[in-house]
């Protein structure tokens, strides 16, 4: 597997999870009051309390006539369970030219009122991704899901973890990420995930009720007058903007000089002006008055440092190589969604990255994700 191509965004959907994950750790008599699947006239759902999460991706499902293609039809593999059955996904990781796979978890939001079980369902999912990763540690390379909603928790689970010691990286959704995490109740857990040395990444998904664009496209739908196209999850890396600058503007990446925060499938092609805007702001600032600015280093400096981005299609940001910095971008496929460039990664790969130097793009391919995640 030398010198293949490392995934930094691939996916484990709620569609695909086993239907006992949480009710088989739930305690006596407690199965209905944690995520499990319902059948409806309409199909299967992942339920919880009163909200319907989303469909399970049954057989029956897959056969349903008009729904929404996947990258899994693209391949000819579309199935129940594929994306979790280790032995079919090493299969298809095998046929993209990939070596190793950084999964995320599931990215609609799963945050409910009740503490409790908002813990339970990040603790479960998290042990059961530890399970699915030892099938194939070398290659899978989970992230565990974390959430944004208690900073004691959010600790808590971060050192469970770091203490399990098998998994690298906790994940937040950027819809979902706010202003109160750079306030001084998540100082602990900034520090810990420094300390350890955890990963901390915002990816795309959370709550749409946050996106004000996507709420107004939905509400647009069934009018004369709607948009012709969206922008995705990532709305051209504007969901990102907030939470990403707010790493700086908060001083919190300056504050944790060892923190590593990772973008995922955000693209990158934004991210160059966003950070020298920031610089010219930084800047700014420093001149005109000095005794007001508490930060001490660039941001753009900070940047180089700590933040990591991926992308699976974008040519734009494949220009822009030479202002990340060395080490700082990496490539993903996005398996097993419909936007994946899967299984025609390397076809896509060679078209965009025509003019990157070889060296230069083994690294933005391989040697970057393996260094982040210790990847052999």
């Amino acid at each position: 597997m030398d010198n293949l191509k490392i995934s930094a965004d691939d996916h484990i959907d709620l569609g695909y999870l086993p239907k006992d994950l949480w009710t088989s750790r739930a305690p006596a008599g407690k199965a209905d009051d944690v995520p499990h699947v319902v059948e409806r006239g309409d199909g299967e759902f992942w339920v919880c309390g009163d909200a319907t999460w989303g469909e399970y991706r049954s057989a029956k499902w897959f056969a349903r006539p008009g729904r929404n293609p996947l990258a899994l039809d693209r391949g000819g593999v579309a199935e129940e369970g594929r994306p979790i059955t280790p032995s079919k996904r090493l299969e298809d990781l095998d046929r993209d030219g990939v070596s190793a796979s950084v999964l995320f978890p599931p990215i609609i939001a799963m945050n409910p009122d009740d503490r409790n079980l908002r813990d339970n369902i990040v603790r479960g999912y998290n042990d059961w991704a530890t399970e699915f990763g030892s099938a194939a540690p070398e290659r899978f390379i989970p992230a565990a899901m974390i959430s944004p909603t208690d900073p004691q928790s959010a600790t808590d689970e971060l050192m469970r973890i770091a203490k399990a010691g098998k998994l690298k990286q906790v994940n937040f959704l950027v819809n979902d990420v706010t202003l109160e995490m750079q306030f001084e109740a998540w100082d602990p857990f900034w520090s810990a995930a420094e300390e350890t040395g955890l990963i901390v990444s915002y990816h795309v998904g959370g709550s749409l009720s946050q996106v004000a664009a996507r709420d107004l496209e939905a509400k647009l739908a069934t009018t004369a007058r709607k948009p012709a196209f969206g922008m995705g999850a990532v709305r051209g890396g504007t969901a990102f903007y907030e939470p990403f600058v707010s790493m700086f503007t908060f001083g919190t990446l300056e504050r944790h000089p060892g923190l590593r925060l990772v973008l995922a499938e955000s693209g990158t092609g934004w991210i160059p002006f966003v950070v020298q805007e920031m610089d010219f702001r930084y800047e700014q600032l420093k001149d005109w008055s000095p005794n007001n600015m508490p930060l001490k280093e660039k941001p753009s400096e900070l940047f180089k440092r700590q933040v990591w981005a991926t992308y699976q299609s974008d040519l734009v940001g494949l220009h822009l190589l030479d202002f990340f910095g060395e080490g700082h971008v990496m490539w993903a496929s996005d398996y097993p969604h419909h936007d994946s460039t899967w299984p025609f990664s390397q076809e896509v790969v060679d078209r965009e990255a025509a003019h990157v130097a070889p060296e230069v793009k083994q690294a933005v391919l391989h040697d970057n994700a393996a260094a982040l995640y210790g990847i052999r």
